[in-house]
């Protein structure tokens, strides 16, 4: 196994230098000298590769730019040169790089964290045949951020011992004799020291809830925590919305807007009656306004699934569809930003942040405000968690896709709740609930689905031949297309009975009934 290289953390330049020069005079042959690196550091919006202990930098070496992926423990995982400013997965040159990122990243585009400068003065260790056999490297580092002012931010002085690969002892002596001099051991990598120096916090974005509620807390106050959070997470999408970064800033957004009507929806009596019918009127608007947005997006995305589920000469068939989603996509987008720019949009965020921030009156007069948390959301869980049972049940093989879509509504508002109270309720007995209505959500969501893009394809052939831009092989193609789809709808369908017996099995029904049915007294 290779050796690693050594780190040191100094006090200064000057410090490094002398060291340099004390562990120089050890070595008959060395030489000195200096250099310049810059460094940048990616990830996405969501922080996909530092959740899994990783992280991307670009850097040149020679005349080429790197894009490396590492570990945080130092180890490379993949490189690949590259030509451009790294964007989505699907930019980066064929080959191992690009295969072990795509599953990570996804459709979500690398944004740039920050960027390093290092000046470095490099002492090399030289045999008697005059080639360098070990390397200490003296590093002056500042880090700037990739969204600011100018600003920049020193990191520690670092030095450096390198090995070189066939001579250990060599490199075992350089590291002898730093030793000798008291230096302190760098236990942080680049990644951790420019992150703590520029103020930024790793992994400080996510869709998630992550609440922490207080089982005997009053529901208003409850509420307005869930809330708060949503907010949060729309205001923190908004410029990825706006800036048409990737897909799912729109997606997020979206899910945050949903999840806020859910809340007002189904938690009734717990906040003012006239609030929650004017804010929900506005959300509702603030869902529609961003749909076709979302909807192309979504096309968009699945055009290598449409690609790929057609005999491989059709292919290039669907690129006048691709060439009718991205324009259409891209005026949608001017639409929708134009709209958050309106003073109702303003206003909506401006009011709601507003509401959420006055005080509740202590004595309210509202049924539910007052109740203990738990005791609501287990009583509203259990409700929902019945109407999902009963609908499904009554779901056979000649029921009209209504009843799905139906269900599919209803499992949604279940989800939500079981999102929204999670941490309410111990999670060895949660998490088997969410994975197994997740399985039934991503088969009725598939369905559904399904449903909607054969009728949505066919009318965007119909679009397509007014705009002159559909060829009789790509209406062909989209019309083969469509064919695909029902087949996979009725697959779905077929699968639905064995999704949804998962989910009604009698354990589940058994931890709905322990952890959320209300006792004869709650009830009554």
């Amino acid at each position: 196994m290779p050796l690693a290289p050594v780190s040191y953390r100094l006090d200064d330049a000057p410090a490094g230098r002398q060291v340099l020069e004390n562990a120089a005079q050890q070595f008959a042959h060395h030489r000195l000298t200096g250099g310049a690196r810059t460094t940048l550091y990616y990830d996405t919006f969501d922080w996909r590769a530092f959740r899994l202990d990783t992280f991307l930098r670009a850097h040149f070496e020679g005349q080429s730019k790197v894009l490396t992926w590492v570990r945080t423990n130092g180890e490379e995982i993949q490189r690949a040169p590259i030509t451009e400013r790294p964007g989505f997965v699907w930019d980066l040159p064929d080959g191992a790089l690009r295969e072990g990122l795509e599953p990570v990243l996804e459709m979500r585009r690398l944004l740039p964290l920050f960027s390093v400068e290092a000046q470095t003065e490099t002492l090399h260790v030289l045999d008697n045949r005059r080639k360098t056999v070990a390397r200490a490297r003296l590093e002056i580092i500042t880090a700037h951020p990739a969204q600011g002012d100018g600003s920049t931010a020193n990191l520690p002085v670092i030095l450096r011992a390198i090995p070189i690969r066939g001579y250990d002892k060599d490199f075992a002596i350089l590291c002898r004799l730093l030793d000798e001099q008291g230096l302190e051991p760098l236990v942080e990598d680049e990644f951790t020291l420019a992150t703590t120096a520029i103020g930024l916090q790793p992994a400080g974005y996510t869709r998630k809830l992550h609440l922490r509620l207080d089982p005997a807390e009053r529901s208003d106050e409850a509420l307005r925590t869930i809330l708060k959070r949503l907010l949060q997470v729309i205001q923190q999408n908004e410029p990825g919305v706006r800036s048409n970064l990737d897909s799912e800033f729109v997606h997020d957004f979206r899910v945050a807007v949903r999840r806020t009507r859910s809340a007002l929806s189904q938690l009734k009596g717990v906040l003012p009656p006239e609030a929650v019918a004017h804010f929900k009127t506005e959300f509702s608007w603030l869902g529609k306004i961003t749909g076709p947005t979302r909807d192309l997006d979504v096309y968009l995305l699945k055009m290598p699934l449409y690609r790929a589920s057609l005999p491989a000469h059709l292919g290039a068939d669907l690129d006048p569809l691709n060439e009718f989603l991205l324009r259409h996509q891209q005026i949608e987008h001017r639409d929708l930003v134009e709209l958050l720019n309106t003073q109702r949009y303003q206003s909506l965020l401006a009011n709601w942040r507003s509401f959420l921030e006055q005080p509740f009156s202590e004595d309210s007069e509202r049924p539910e405000a007052t109740t203990p948390i738990l005791a609501l959301a287990s009583r509203r869980i259990w409700h929902s968690s019945r109407r999902v049972l009963k609908k499904g049940t009554a779901i056979h093989s000649d029921s009209p896709a209504a009843a799905l879509h139906r269900l599919r509504i209803e499992c949604k508002k279940l989800r939500y709740l079981l999102e929204f109270f999670r941490s309410l309720y111990p999670d060895k007995q949660m998490q088997p609930l969410i994975d197994a209505l997740k399985r039934l959500q991503d088969n009725l969501g598939d369905f559904n689905d399904l449903e909607i893009q054969q009728e949505t394809l066919k009318q965007f052939a119909q679009t397509m031949l007014a705009e002159k831009i559909g060829t009789g092989s790509s209406l062909m193609a989209m019309g083969r297309l469509v064919e695909r789809l029902e087949h996979r709808q009725t697959e779905e369908r077929q699968i639905f009975h064995k999704r949804f017996a998962r989910f009604a099995n009698r354990q589940n029904r058994q931890r709905f009934k322990t952890l959320f049915k209300p006792s004869e007294t709650q009830q009554a």
